[in-house]
């Protein structure tokens, strides 16, 4: 993770989360439609935070399937597990770990979500090796992040990446795009697929 990683990870920075302005500037729909979890799924949402989108695929995979919630903060550790409790969501299991080491068996789950955080994330190769470990032939990887470009929120660009730069990282370790698809006004969508 770089340098700033653990400033974004504080309970208050992770209670602004909650901004309802969020919703206007990463909406949940595009990005879960990509995804695609249904019923009995097994969906692991790495870097889960507060459960943006954990809670709402673990209404879409429903009590037979499960939302594996990982995440290095104990502080968004503890608040989601709160809010799966009080949302009678048993599905969601919230985990201790990293894109790099989920904790998660191999060949486990049929798709995993990364949602502005490739840019976090300090030991690529490490972490997409992960990915196609702990995905099952056929599973789906849906990675979202912030444009290369300036705004006036998010991290500077010189950390981000443009869909084109992750792709041909991403191809190296096995992957396959399988889709691209526009999440909102200030992130790029990519879809792959573990053949």
């Amino acid at each position: 993770m770089h340098r700033d990683y653990q400033m974004w990870h504080d309970r208050e920075h992770l209670l602004r989360l909650d901004n309802p302005d969020r919703e206007q500037i990463m909406p949940k729909t595009p990005v879960l439609e990509a995804v695609n979890a249904t019923l009995g799924m097994r969906v692991a949402d790495i870097g889960a935070g507060l459960g943006y989108f954990a809670l709402p695929l673990a209404v879409a995979v429903g009590h037979a399937g499960v939302v594996l919630a990982v995440d290095p903060s104990s502080a968004a550790r503890e608040e989601l597990t709160h809010r799966a409790q009080s949302a009678g969501l048993s599905q969601i299991e919230v985990i201790s770990g990293s894109a790099e080491e989920t904790g998660l068996d191999s060949n486990s789950v049929d798709r995993a979500l990364w949602h502005s955080m490739y840019h976090e994330v300090q030991h690529r190769p490490k972490a997409i090796n992960e990915m196609f470990r702990i995905l099952r032939d056929g599973g789906l990887w849906v990675v979202v992040d912030w444009k290369k470009e300036l705004t006036d929120f998010g991290p500077p660009p010189e950390h981000r990446f443009t869909a084109d730069e992750v792709v041909d990282e991403v191809r190296q370790y096995g992957f396959r795009e399988v889709q691209r698809f526009a999440p909102g006004p200030v992130t790029w969508g990519l879809v792959f697929e573990k053949p």
